[in-house]
């Protein structure tokens, strides 16, 4: 079966297949915020991930969407001079992370390789926690990330692997890999996805919207104060006061100006509004250069027989992964 010219991800399945990840109750669990927001078709409803189709000696082969929105969707890299040797990568919704929630979700895909891979032994690394840097100057930032080292045993053969999970513009991207033990140490495996995997990250846009874009409003005012109580900042035009901004609303003299819509997105930071990887609708038509390819999803909102809460995912992942 062909995806725009992509075999689906599931399709040749080299011999270590890892029907793995149940997403911790948590992580699937939808509400955002204290007006129960649900997370999928509410706080998300729509993401663009723009990834590469070749990362060096890795090829793009094919995709494949889930199901359950909740699984996202995983892309197959194949080495060009080494066919037989697979990396996929996954993309999956999470929200705004909590401290610790990272490591929980690494432990959660951990424990379901252990019950659910296939595997007669399963030998793992600590987690190793570090921090991938992407962009340059102001736009540089720190992800965490979190990488483990495998030796796997499934029927009769021993297996190299590696996971390497980090957190991303409210998304999780992770990444597998694994060899033949007479090929590759599992160390080598792991340096190799940790490398691959930093690649990917900065070459890789994800945008999404939802209710997570929270500018405040613009309201017309017929005089301003820059000194009042709660002013965060302001801009002028020759001379004179034009806009100024609150943590709760812009107050403008005229609301439709340049001035005030720049400032509306100034403050968005400045209060704390701004989510990173939360973008406005307008901006969810991106250019997609030939060196990538596109995913679009959309989210429904739940309906009425629905609390706003996904279920507790019960399938199973097909696929290196």
């Amino acid at each position: 079966m062909l995806l725009g010219g992509f075999a689906t991800a599931a399709a040749a399945q080299p011999a270590d297949t890892d029907r793995n990840r149940k997403p911790e109750s948590e992580s699937a669990s939808t509400s955002t915020d204290d007006g129960g927001v649900p997370f999928l078709g509410g706080f998300l409803t729509e993401t663009r991930i723009l990834y590469p189709l070749r990362l060096g000696d890795w090829q793009a082969r094919g995709e494949h969407r889930y199901e359950q929105a909740e699984l996202g969707v995983s892309v197959r890299y194949q080495h060009r001079r080494h066919p037989d040797r697979w990396v996929d990568v996954y993309f999956y919704p999470g929200g705004v992370l909590e401290d610790g929630r990272l490591l929980r979700e690494t432990q959660g895909t951990l424990e379901s390789i252990r019950a659910h891979g296939g595997y007669t032994g399963v030998e793992v690394t600590p987690p190793h926690d570090y921090r991938l840097g992407i962009g340059n100057g102001k736009q540089r930032r720190q992800l965490p990330a979190y990488a483990v080292a495998m030796s796997l045993r499934r029927e009769g053969k021993d297996y190299s692997s590696a996971m390497v999970l980090l957190a991303k513009d409210l998304y999780f991207i992770k990444g597998r890999f694994s060899a033949e033990a007479d090929v590759m140490k599992p160390a080598r495996v792991q340096s190799q996805l940790q490398a691959l995997m930093e690649q990917l990250v900065r070459e890789t846009t994800v945008l999404s919207t939802g209710a997570c874009w929270m500018p405040p409003p613009i309201v017309q005012v017929a005089s301003l104060d820059d000194k009042a109580v709660g002013a965060l900042m302001s801009t002028r035009r020759d001379g004179e006061l034009r806009v100024v901004a609150h943590a709760d609303r812009i107050d403008a003299l005229e609301p439709d100006s340049p001035e005030a819509r720049v400032m509306q997105f100034m403050s968005m930071t400045a209060s704390g509004r701004w989510i990173q990887g939360c973008n406005p609708p307008e901006d969810m038509t991106p250019d997609v250069p030939p060196t990538h390819r596109e995913i679009r999803f959309e989210y429904r909102a739940p309906d009425g027989r629905s609390d706003g809460r996904t279920p507790r995912l019960r399938g199973r992942r097909l696929g290196v992964g």
